[in-house]
């Protein structure tokens, strides 16, 4: 790799990746304005249709039986709810994740100063949807799981304030939530949230699709990963910062978790890379950080060097904060590096137990 290109990497993929992130905010309030719409509309009639139930209706309720003719109408306003954001939600994504496809193919070449070849943003996202991603999942799923899920929980929500005495409007605010907690409390948000999730990582995906495709196109037989140098990235992105991979079977690719924000870059076997890389020693971003503590958070590091090595480095009250003081202490101690908290396969953090648990089985196969 030329040093043009490569130092073109570092630098360009670093705050492009900053610019996707809120192309992404977005895309995500575009999905969940429409989710809103459909959700507040649906709420409106599943209000009414309660309303009009007879005391023996709402005891069948309870029990999920559907027996009478206003009943099936109930049943048909929480299916058609679910169908709605099955169908209206995936349209608006699709449409703005093959625009984001067909941008992603034309910058990486740009930036490798390549001309970009024919390809649409609707193949990208095609075969993009056709490889699963964090634990299996596929574009294609993403809108029905949620939906699926959103109404199921809202079935429960009402056979259990039935079950429990609540009135009408009690069920109906567990699922909307209340003004006076700005609606935060409801069922509701909840999908929100579920939603926002979902939508970045899968863009993520996209993007790590698009990328992976590209390097290959272009040459390269190897990836490298590159985290982000802050207090939010993972144990997991932490730990695989830096790690160098033969393309072909058994490479991994990001998105490693939900919202993650780890890029590959195609590189040599050596994986070295010249220029530097951004870090910010908190965890909050940038905006967030005042000015006057900006001076020993935000800088500059060589871009070859890990996460690992950059965490050495912190202060104390950073590695504290990211560790957790009881890991904290372990870490300290030398013989518990970044990738011993996390299980390998899942990225989950080990819990401190769980920890000790598999040292000492260790200790025993090993006859200490």
């Amino acid at each position: 790799m030329s040093n043009q290109v490569d130092q073109a990497l570092i630098d360009a993929l670093t705050q492009h990746n900053t610019y996707l992130q809120r192309l992404s905010t977005t895309a995500v309030m575009a999905l969940l304005q429409k989710f809103d719409q459909v959700s507040l509309q649906m709420l409106r009639i599943l209000r009414d249709q309660l309303e009009e139930l007879s005391e023996p209706e709402l005891v069948a309720l309870s029990g999920a039986r559907y027996t009478t003719p206003q009943l099936k109408e109930l049943q048909g306003t929480l299916k058609a709810w679910q169908q709605s954001i099955s169908e209206s939600l995936p349209e608006l994504f699709t449409e703005s994740a093959i625009g984001l496809a067909a941008y992603e193919v034309a910058y990486i070449y740009k930036l490798a100063n390549k001309k970009a070849p024919a390809i649409t943003g609707e193949s990208q996202f095609k075969k993009a949807n056709k490889v699963p991603y964090v634990g299996g999942k596929l574009l294609s799923y993403m809108f029905p799981d949620v939906a699926q899920d959103l109404r199921d929980k809202v079935e429960r929500t009402i056979r259990d304030g039935i079950s429990n005495g609540q009135t009408n409007q009690q069920i109906i605010q567990r699922i909307k939530g209340t003004k006076k907690l700005n609606y935060s409390d409801g069922l509701l948000d909840k999908t929100r949230t579920v939603i926002d999730s979902e939508v970045r990582t899968a863009r993520a995906h996209l993007s790590s699709e698009v990328y992976l495709d590209t390097w290959k196109a272009l040459g390269f037989e190897y990836t490298k990963d590159v985290a982000t140098l802050d207090g939010r990235t993972t144990p997991l992105c932490a730990s695989r910062d830096g790690r160098v991979q033969k393309l072909g079977e058994g490479h991994q690719k990001p998105p490693y978790h939900y919202r993650c924000r780890t890029v590959q870059v195609g590189c040599d076997a050596d994986g070295d890379l010249s220029g530097v890389r951004p870090f910010v020693a908190d965890d909050r971003s940038v905006k967030n950080i005042p000015k006057d503590e900006r001076a020993d958070k935000i800088g500059q590091t060589d871009a070859n060097t890990t996460y690992k090595q950059w965490f050495d480095r912190q202060s104390v009250e950073y590695q504290k904060n990211w560790l957790g003081p009881k890991r904290y202490e372990l870490y300290k101690k030398g013989d518990y590096p970044i990738d011993r908290f996390i299980d390998p396969l899942t990225g989950r953090k080990f819990t401190l137990s769980e920890l000790r648990d598999m040292d000492e089985q260790t200790f025993k196969d090993l006859g200490l």
